[in-house]
């Protein structure tokens, strides 16, 4: 029985030697695969240096960005992972009284990030302000929740938690951090319908119901429309839009490819809950453009 225990432990040992070298290897190589590019650097006072970093690993991956920090009596350390929503990443940094001072675009993704370096406070700030994320959203989101859904003539991006302060940019805010008299301080983007239509929560209701934009013509204010009464209810909308869009992704499908009438009716009477506009899921799913209907 022992001499079987120690063959047992022998054989589990050599597993996990295998799979955490599996591991490593696998780490290194898509290190060594990657590109590290310094792409701007910052002389400040007292001999600090800041440098931007530009990682590529492939094609099918977009850029990501660091930003480290050195002294000449310190070692160099990275302060900021981060990553763009949109646009090229655009840093400005100062040191003061021990304080450095670090503002990035409105469109920056915050992975990462420290709080000081070697006695040196961090402070960051986005350029138009950080649009924080109520807790009470950010625990309704699920791992299994859809971040795109792709149907007919239209395409909606979910956007994770720490990109959404990133996606308010062309609508509270400017690309340069210009805030917008058009867009109310309470309405926080979650999505965009084709990059121009907002999908938008109140920051203060509970369970987050979910709105979108409506823009007239010749007009540059927003007024909401609620597409649903909760965040879960428009996750489960979702779901319907997508399921049956694998051969059904360009606007020219709708002739061709058509969802079955009783199929939409059946959708619709699902997503019905509460006092919605249901003639938003009823336009999607028969393939009408909803950017050319919310944004006369």
């Amino acid at each position: 029985m022992r001499k079987k225990k120690k063959i047992l432990l022998a054989v589990a040992v050599g597993i996990l030697i295998l799979f955490l070298g599996g591991k490593y290897l696998l780490a290194m190589v898509q290190k060594i695969g990657c590109s590290d590019d310094v792409i701007q650097k910052i002389e400040m006072k007292s001999g600090y240096v800041m440098k931007v970093h530009q990682t590529n690993c492939g094609a099918t991956t977009d850029f990501g960005y660091k930003l480290t920090l050195t002294h000449p009596d310190k070692d160099e350390k990275e302060i900021l992972s981060y990553g763009m929503l949109e646009g090229d990443s655009h840093i400005d940094a100062i040191v003061h009284n021990d304080q450095l001072n670090v503002t990035y675009s409105p469109s920056t993704i915050v992975y990462s990030k420290r709080a000081n370096y070697k006695g040196v406070s961090i402070h960051f700030e986005r350029k138009g302000g950080n649009a924080s994320v109520p807790e009470s959203f950010k625990d309704q989101r699920k791992s299994f929740d859809l971040d795109m859904a792709d149907l007919f003539a239209n395409s909606l991006i979910v956007y994770r938690n720490e990109e959404i302060p990133a996606g308010q940019v062309h609508f509270a805010v400017s690309e340069k951090g210009i805030p917008s008299t058009a867009w109310k301080r309470n309405w926080l983007v979650i999505g965009e319908i084709e990059y121009t239509l907002p999908v938008f929560i109140h920051r203060d209701e509970e369970n987050s119901p979910v709105y979108v934009g409506q823009k007239e013509r010749n007009s540059s204010t927003w007024k909401e429309v609620k597409i649903a009464s909760t965040y879960r209810d428009f996750q489960k909308a979702l779901k319907l839009i997508d399921d049956p869009s694998g051969n059904r992704s360009f606007p020219e499908d709708v002739k061709t490819n058509p969802l079955p009438e009783k199929e939409i009716k059946q959708n619709l009477k699902e997503i019905n809950k509460g006092n919605i506009k249901l003639s938003f899921w009823n336009d999607w799913m028969r393939g009408k453009s909803l950017p050319d209907k919310y944004m006369e």
